[in-house]
């Protein structure tokens, strides 16, 4: 057990939490907890903060495995630095959805000039609103994989023993089966035969959602 295994295990007796509570608490399992404890293993770093936030320690205070001595300088670190930590995180997050939302307000701004310029020109109204909707889909599975690639949401949801990909796929898929099932519908009027794209895109996303939960139960120990 090192020092921040100790503290830890120091600061939930001394708050009444079981390894469960806190494990609950954080998203995590009971063993990433017991883990953490013996020194086996360190939390992420996303989950730092979160965790001195629930005992009431600074971040400092719980990385050196001990309480500071000066109980209002301590106090000061902790604002310090959890507020360096948190605007940090935010700046990224709010980066990652600035240029998310930039991509987006392309693709959108492009699908209605396009739109509009066929229409006005080539009087190409009728086949070519289904662009529209196809940008704003597009723009779906943009968002989807701008997630995807989000580095701390997809350490999160490896500590909490979740499969980050399994959500992205069933979205991806949805709106790859409505984008197929507009356009072929809009261009060659097969509305009715197909679809049954949409039935095949739920069914698919059902099948994944499925294998994803047994992931994650075998991950667990099978409930254990």
């Amino acid at each position: 057990m090192n020092d921040f295994g100790e503290f830890l295990f120091k600061l939930r007796k001394e708050n009444g939490m079981t390894q469960a509570e806190l494990a609950q608490a954080l998203g995590v399992t009971n063993k990433a907890v017991s883990k953490w404890e013996t020194g086996e293993a360190m939390p992420e770093t996303a989950l730092l903060l979160p965790i001195s936030r629930i005992f009431g320690v600074s971040v400092d205070e719980l990385l050196d495995g001990k309480r500071s001595e000066n109980a209002d300088a301590g106090f000061e670190q902790q604002s310090i630095k959890d507020r360096i930590f948190t605007r940090g995180k935010g700046d990224s997050e709010t980066l990652h959805e600035k240029i998310c939302g930039a991509v987006c307000a392309a693709v959108i701004f492009c699908g209605v000039t396009v739109y509009f310029l066929l229409g006005i020109l080539g009087g190409l109204w009728t086949p070519y609103w289904v662009i529209i909707p196809v940008s704003a889909l597009f723009c779906g599975v943009i968002g989807i994989l701008f997630d995807v690639f989000n580095a701390k949401k997809r350490e999160t949801k490896l500590a909490r023993g979740e499969n980050p990909y399994t959500g992205a796929i069933c979205g991806i898929l949805i709106l790859v089966c409505t984008i197929t099932y507009l356009l072929l519908g809009a261009f060659l009027n097969l509305w009715h035969p197909l679809w049954i794209i949409i039935v095949a895109g739920a069914f698919a996303c059902g099948l994944v959602a499925t294998v994803g939960e047994i992931i994650k139960y075998k991950r667990k120990g099978g409930g254990r």
